[in-house]
């Protein structure tokens, strides 16, 4: 009778983690253009330039990229790591451009990656790259998830306008201190850059009548006159 209680008690405890896995809410995706792309909102929680050997770091728009991520508890799986093979993707930051021929590209479909440290009840916002110049590419797409219930738009390797390829932007509650994205691709899965910001608004403040309220409360409390001794 105490392993089936075990049991149920294990099992209600993995659903209870399913259950409460952050959801992402993704953004539209949007064309590689220039360091501009890289979002400063909030503080940075961490990065990574995966298949960038060199990049400890490279600054681009203010912005750190590790090859050694500084993500906490980085883990990732079906993933083949390449340096200087996906093109640049031409724009005006040089340290741009080298960051996004680099990538880890996944053997088996559907890759994954995952990091902790998160603050429960943060919001936090994570941007991805996939860039590929290379012709005979131009077909590749790929989504991204957080779980079942949020997979954002397709993400082109390479798009017409430029040849290069496209970012995308998701925010999401903490509701773990954990996050894994799940990267699915119509061909194969690509990963070119990550970065995670904390954009947790910070705590308010008393409104200014409050406030002046209060004043006035403290003020008039130290002009009433003690009362003498009996």
């Amino acid at each position: 009778m105490s392993k089936y209680f075990l049991f149920a008690a294990i099992a209600s405890l993995a659903m209870v983690n399913s259950a409460s896995a952050s959801v992402i809410t993704w953004q539209t995706p949007h064309n590689i253009s220039g360091a501009s792309d890289v979002n400063t909102t909030g503080t940075t929680f961490g990065t990574w330039a995966p298949g960038s050997y060199s990049a400890n770091p490279y600054t681009v728009n203010g912005v750190d990229f590790y090859s050694t991520s500084n993500l906490p508890g980085l883990t990732f799986n079906n993933f083949w790591a390449f340096q200087n093979v996906f093109g640049s993707p031409g724009t005006s930051d040089a340290n741009y451009n080298y960051l996004l021929q680099n990538a880890i590209y996944d053997g088996t479909d559907p890759a994954t990656v995952s990091w902790n440290g998160l603050t429960v009840g943060h919001t936090y916002l994570v941007e991805l790259w996939t860039n590929d110049t290379r012709s005979g590419v131009e077909s590749r797409t790929e989504t991204f998830s957080g779980s079942a219930s949020d997979v954002s738009s397709s993400v082109a390797f390479q798009t017409a306008a430029t040849g290069a390829g496209q970012y995308i932007v998701g925010t999401f509650d903490a509701s773990t201190v954990s996050q894994t994205i799940t990267l699915q691709g119509n061909q194969a899965g690509q990963l070119n850059l990550i970065q995670v910001r904390d954009i947790t608004p910070p705590p308010s403040l008393p409104e200014p009548a409050t406030l002046s309220l209060f004043g006035l409360g403290a003020l008039a409390m130290l002009r009433r006159p003690l009362k003498k001794p009996a």
